[in-house]
């Protein structure tokens, strides 16, 4: 890690993500940048230490098929060898997702000097040619990023099995007709159809979670949102803890959410069948749009 520093308010976002998914929403100016590079830091210290991990289980059980018989060792390497389709942990790596191309670049900086030596952040965005080495950070354009899945599709870098982590920059753009929504999307179905139940840990950024007029829209836009990328937490810090952070206002009001951090309820199924669940949020929000509906 770099001799960079968050400010009290940034680390306590990022403590509060933990392993769920989040969205933050944080002023224009008040960092948001550095809470995902310290986000996608943490999570590859986890990589590393699963592929350490993995490593030392793989070398025990090396030793243990050696001194078996030949029998049984033809056995155990059938088992430790079932999974070798799957990219190991240190093959794994973070997607970072800016909306804008002039985004790439800028955000891809302040992610290496966040990160410091040893990782590789990669960028891409149209016009420039597909990466050709491993890297542990990609950051890209969202339609970028779906073409490289499509010409590169014999390339497990690109895969949701590859990926382990993944940034939203300006996330309300999921709620639109937007890549952003094709890829959460796409995320949503390869995590209900992997055998392995694994997940993609996930981050929506943003200094304004939706465009929507009214506190009822609001609710619905939130809702949407959430269900959309499996969202478990909402944190946003308060005008209070930006202020004594040093953060400087760019304009006379500071639009935060309020504590707790809670998503809306109805989103996140809980004990519920998720099946049911499903159901019962679509019906939920298709009441309330035709109640909004009904009341103009």
């Amino acid at each position: 890690m770099s001799n960079l520093h968050l400010r009290p308010y940034q680390k306590a976002v990022v403590d509060a993500i933990g392993n769920q998914n989040a969205i933050v929403k944080m002023p224009t100016g008040s960092g948001k940048t550095f809470v995902a590079a310290e986000f996608i830091r943490r999570d590859l210290m986890i990589r590393n230490q699963i592929a350490k991990s993995r490593r030392q289980q793989q070398d025990t059980d090396s030793a243990t098929v050696a001194t078996a018989s030949t029998a049984s060792s033809s056995e155990n390497w059938s088992q430790v060898s079932s999974n070798s389709s799957q990219p190991t942990s240190e093959e794994m790596t973070a997607l970072f997702l800016v909306p804008t191309c002039n985004l790439v670049s800028q955000q891809a900086n302040t992610v290496r000097a966040w990160i410091g030596n040893g990782y590789e952040v990669t960028e891409y965005r149209g016009g420039m040619t597909s990466p050709t080495k491993r890297f542990d950070v990609l950051v890209s354009t969202p339609q970028s990023f779906l073409t490289l899945q499509q010409i590169e599709a014999d390339k497990k870098w690109f895969n949701w099995s590859n990926i382990f982590a993944c940034v939203f920059d300006e996330v309300h753009h999921v709620l639109k007709d937007h890549p952003y929504r094709i890829i959460a999307m796409l995320i949503k179905g390869w995590e209900s159809q992997n055998d392995n139940n694994s997940k993609v840990h996930i981050l929506g950024l943003s200094a304004s979670l939706t465009y929507a007029v009214g506190h009822r829209a609001v609710e619905v836009s939130l809702s949407n949102l959430c269900h959309d990328l499996g969202v478990t937490k909402m944190i946003s810090p308060t005008e209070e803890e930006l202020l004594a952070g040093g953060y400087v206002p760019q304009d006379d009001s500071i639009e935060t959410m309020q504590k707790p951090w809670d998503v809306p309820k109805g989103v996140i199924p809980g004990e519920w069948n998720c099946l049911c669940s499903t159901y019962i949020i679509i019906l939920s929000l298709t009441l309330q749009l035709w109640y909004l509906r009904s009341s103009l």
